[in-house]
């Protein structure tokens, strides 16, 4: 059913009779216009009621920044105006200051699709189909390998060597950044000025919807077993496996490719030395809509790793592979994933003399060469 909302705009028309004619496209006469979005921002988490319960590590927002959602500032608008046969004809683009902001419009139907902007980490292409809006962030790396898995007991049994001994070989990509993404189908525009709403001077569209989520969080918290003061943090932070490079904003839909998403590891000796936590953002399991029951059960199957980098007391370093695929499949929209590792499992790297405290990544990731391509980026 087609929805009616309100443009300040007097549409051409033409009457033959009892029949109403619209104008071709490049006829139509457009007219500036209020767009006010209305929208139901999804920011809380969307999963795990009792997430807060869960949650044991003492997080620091001024330190390591916010845990949930938080409200986006700026908002793009994608218009495309459909033709008779409800194909997109023509795509225009509108970025707002917060959820208001001047638009030209043509009289008839329209697909909107709104989503947030003003991160420098996501980046957006749309394809040859001018309806496909696609949001991915950089590769910074060709390969992510990891040294000795380390698992819980009950992963050790289900998983045979020749599963613990695989590497993992996909692209590393920047975290993304929280985007949210509301696909308004089928919107008439009337020609009609009884339909508008006319505010301080002005006709008023309004669209209301809801926001939702289309990156979701991650909080992973390590206890510790028989550390006796052995692990003293994280070098080279982490990275979570097997999840999807990018998303198609109106569908929802995830690519099926994989990468791997680098985050901070951090611990806060004063409050839990034996407890690491970390952060991410993904954009999900691969190849369906996480949020979409149907299409997630339709999803491709996968294994999905926490690659960790753990420094010791001594200096010295281990990385390790946990698998943590039963964690995300569990939770396609994000969680708390709690794992309990003992120390005694991964004893550090021989290495001699020990390294210090420097470092970054490299101790997960091979060849740090940027990958370069051409894209169609709307900014």
């Amino acid at each position: 059913m087609k929805k009616r909302i309100l443009l300040s705009l007097l549409a051409l028309v033409l009457f033959t009779g009892s029949c109403t004619i619209d104008p071709p496209l490049h006829l139509r006469k457009t007219a500036e216009t209020s767009i006010i979005l209305v929208p139901t921002i999804t920011t809380s988490f969307m999963w795990q009621v009792d997430w807060q319960t869960q949650w044991q590590f003492n997080w620091s927002t001024d330190q390591f920044g916010p845990l949930e959602y938080v409200v986006p500032t700026a908002v793009r608008m994608h218009d495309y105006t459909l033709n008779e046969l409800l194909v997109p004809k023509q795509h225009d683009v509108y970025n707002f200051n917060g959820t208001t902001g001047q638009v030209q419009l043509f009289q008839g139907i329209h697909n909107l699709l709104f989503h947030n902007i003003g991160s420098e980490v996501n980046l957006f292409r749309s394809d040859d189909d001018l309806s496909d809006v696609h949001a991915y962030t950089r590769v910074i790396s060709s390969g992510l390998k990891a040294s000795m898995p380390v698992m819980t007991l009950e992963q050790k049994e289900a998983l045979t060597r020749s599963e613990a001994e695989m590497e993992i070989d996909e692209p590393v990509v920047l975290m993304p950044d929280q985007l949210f993404t509301m696909y308004d189908v089928h919107r008439e525009i009337s020609d009609n000025l009884e339909d508008f709403e006319y505010i301080d001077g002005k006709y008023v569209l309004h669209i209301r919807g809801t926001l939702e989520p289309v990156t979701y969080i991650y909080l992973i918290q390590i206890k510790l077993i028989n550390n006796l003061g052995r692990v003293t943090g994280s070098m080279g932070g982490a990275a979570l496996t097997g999840m999807a490079d990018d998303v198609c904003l109106p569908t929802k839909m995830n690519s099926t490719s994989t990468v791997s998403v680098p985050m901070d590891v951090h611990i806060n000796k004063a409050a839990d030395p034996d407890l690491l936590g970390a952060r991410v953002l993904t954009f999900g399991i691969p190849g369906c809509n996480p949020s979409d029951p149907a299409s997630l059960a339709n999803a491709p199957a996968g294994k999905h790793y926490l690659v960790a980098n753990i420094c010791f007391a001594t200096g010295q370093y281990k990385n390790i592979n946990i698998d943590v695929t039963d964690q995300i499949r569990a939770l396609p929209t994000g969680g708390v994933i709690t794992l309990e590792l003992d120390v005694n499992d991964f004893p550090p790297e021989i290495i001699d003399p020990p390294i210090g405290d420097g470092g970054g990544f490299n101790a997960l990731i091979g060849d740090w060469n940027e990958k370069i391509g051409t894209t169609t980026v709307i900014n």
